[in-house]
């Protein structure tokens, strides 16, 4: 891999099950269909082993147990995942609807372990509202040890939620858009669907429609490649 190209071994860091498709959807699916590996790394994927009933998010998602949660949207973002023609990694930390202490260190190895025979890294990096969002993006982008160049990426659908496009917002970035094709537009429409018990949380067909008319309007996928 050479230059600011999107090729080879590719990681898409993602905070939360949907997260990555949600964000980057389009561009996955143009990546895989060009031959190239794309491993999808979910932080707080949450724990099938958990002993907690379901933190507020999940029980309105219609879960009762905070393991009943971790697998069905395990699932689900299985079932995204193949329509991408990804790779799911997922790590059993909790979200932060849960009571829980986050080791630094330990994320970050897991992180990296994860990302080892990467080229390419994408970390979430705008608008960064949520927190978990917020706190993995900062310890990942000062912390984590790689050799694999960094590309940041705009995270929805708090972009489109935002209004606001990353190059202005953030202008002493050099932001660009990932134009896809229709018929990866479609793919990613497809697996975002996938995240059955999500999509409606988070406002049904209108906030899907609402990624999509953002995205048109750019052009496409916001990432911003790293100067190093």
């Amino acid at each position: 891999m050479t230059g600011d190209s999107l090729e080879g071994r590719i990681a898409v860091i993602s905070p939360h099950l949907d997260d990555a498709v949600l964000s980057l959807g389009g561009t996955i699916a143009t990546i895989t269909r060009g031959g190239h590996a794309v491993r999808v790394v979910t932080v707080f994927a949450g724990d099938e082993n958990a002993t907690m009933v379901a933190g507020p998010w999940d029980r309105k998602s219609g879960f009762e147990s905070a393991a009943a949660a971790a697998r069905a949207r395990a699932a689900e973002d299985d079932e995204a995942c193949r329509i991408l023609g990804a790779e799911p990694i997922r790590m059993p930390y909790l979200d932060k609807d849960y009571q829980r202490v986050l080791d630094e260190d330990e994320i970050l190895a897991a992180v990296a372990a994860a990302v080892a025979e990467s080229d390419v890294v994408l970390i979430p990096a705008y608008p960064l509202t949520n927190e978990d969002h917020a706190w993995l993006s900062r310890l990942l982008l000062t912390r984590l040890q790689i050799d694999a160049r960094i590309v940041l990426y705009a995270e929805q659908p708090y972009a489109a939620w935002s209004r606001e496009v990353p190059a202005e917002a953030q202008a002493e970035r050099p932001w660009r858009v990932v134009s896809t094709s229709a018929l990866a537009r479609g793919v990613k429409l497809r697996a975002c669907r996938a995240y059955k018990s999500q999509i409606p949380m988070l406002g049904g067909t209108r906030v899907l429609f609402g990624i999509t008319s953002y995205e048109a309007r750019l052009g496409g996928e916001s990432i911003c490649w790293s100067q190093s």
